[in-house]
């Protein structure tokens, strides 16, 4: 994330292959990053500590099975969608307090953003009339906070959309871990803490950064939200290498993770991008075509990595295209989880429409506002829906 926000991804470049055209930089440990874009919040010098305060950052004093469970921050807690919700100095907890002083702040008479989901204070908000401003902890800078555009606003289609899954430029992507054991390498035991014969050595095959895939977070009431993701764990351990006596058959994990890419852009993502996206919808990069015969029509995938031997799906895979996937597990959340047959169906029938309608048409603008099923009664003769498989 640190490196994202910059606008650096990693790759598998040293510093003596970096090719003379496009961006790149050696950081200090020789990894070679190039440069796909910074964060939006990143370019008007705002530091991580200007949206994350000590509440998330140093511990709320709560436990938490993972990092992002204790992030209780959204982007419209600032960019708000309607009225804001907000608290006063007077109201302020000790330690809000003590950052606000040490930070020389001097709005003791305005209100400050609060987090909707747990009430945190963020101190160097104000809010004066009907006007929002956020003061940069680095140099002072007075930044004002734009509300949400109508378009986001006031959408009924995307109301479970996260904000990042639109509005994130690129994110990394890595495929192809493969592990095997060197027993003549030397290495260090961690748990041992002491130098042993013998070293996993992992081997991937590609680092990339392109668009996020995109995945559904439910939460404990059944509540779904969209948010991106990317191949978390499509590895392979060779099993054989550790030792002669064990069962040849690797063991191989295809897991995709939830994603917060903090690559934010003001222009979102595309319809298709999405609706049109074979990797947006999990079966990795390819030509996802729509072909019509015979008045039907039917979706076509043709993928542009070869297919791993041990369960079949592309190398970048997700999930197979448009088929219940056969393994048990697919993420490294048990709350996160690839679009189901049913969704996949539902987002390539609005990417059928987008093949003749473009997306500032005025039907594709209405289906934002309105019911789209109820769009979908007043279809004319000319258009062919896919068949469900």
């Amino acid at each position: 994330i640190s490196t994202n926000y910059i606008g650096w991804s990693e790759t598998l470049l040293d510093e003596h292959t970096i090719p003379k055209e496009g961006n790149y930089k050696v950081f200090e440990d020789k990894r070679v990053y190039a440069y796909q874009g910074e964060d939006v919040h990143h370019t008007k010098g705002m530091l991580c500590v200007d949206c994350h305060s000590s509440h998330e950052v140093m511990g709320d004093g709560k436990s938490y099975t993972h990092a992002e469970d204790a992030v209780s921050l959204t982007c419209s807690d600032c960019h708000v969608k309607d009225t804001p919700k907000t608290i006063s100095y007077e109201q302020l907890d000790t330690e809000s307090a003590l950052v606000f002083l040490h930070r020389n702040f001097q709005h003791k008479d305005k209100s400050m953003l609060a987090v909707k989901k747990d009430g945190h204070p963020l101190v160097n908000t104000l809010v004066d009339g009907d006007t929002m401003y956020l003061i940069g902890k680095k140099d002072g800078q007075k930044h004002l906070i734009k509300r949400q555009p109508e378009v986001c606003a006031r959408d009924q289609a995307h109301q479970n959309v996260s904000c990042s899954s639109c509005h994130s430029q690129w994110t990394s992507r890595c495929i192809g871990c493969h592990n095997s054991f060197d027993k003549d390498k030397k290495g260090y035991d961690l748990l041992a803490k002491k130098e042993v014969m013998g070293q996993w050595i992992e081997h991937v095959y590609e680092f990339g950064a392109d668009k996020p895939s995109l995945g559904v977070r439910v939460d404990s009431s059944g509540g779904k939200t969209i948010e991106p993701a990317i191949p978390g764990m499509i590895l392979t351990i060779d099993k054989q290498s550790y030792g002669a006596d064990e069962n040849p058959a690797s063991i191989f994990h295809r897991l995709y993770a939830a994603n917060s890419p903090h690559t934010t852009t003001k222009k979102v993502r595309s319809c298709t991008s999405c609706h049109i996206n074979p990797m947006a919808l999990g079966y990795g990069k390819g030509i996802l075509s729509y072909e019509i015969s015979g008045g039907n029509g039917r979706w076509q995938f043709e993928p542009e990595y070869a297919t791993n031997v041990i369960d079949g799906l592309p190398e970048d895979a997700w999930v197979p295209f448009l088929e219940t996937p056969k393994a048990k597990i697919l993420s490294t959340r048990t709350n996160f989880r690839p679009f189901n047959i049913v969704e996949q169906e539902r987002m390539l029938l609005v990417g059928a429409c987008l093949q003749c309608h473009k997306e500032n048409s005025n039907v594709m603008k209405q289906s934002l506002y309105e019911s789209f099923d109820s769009l979908l009664l007043q279809v004319s003769d000319k258009c062919i829906l896919p068949k469900k498989r």
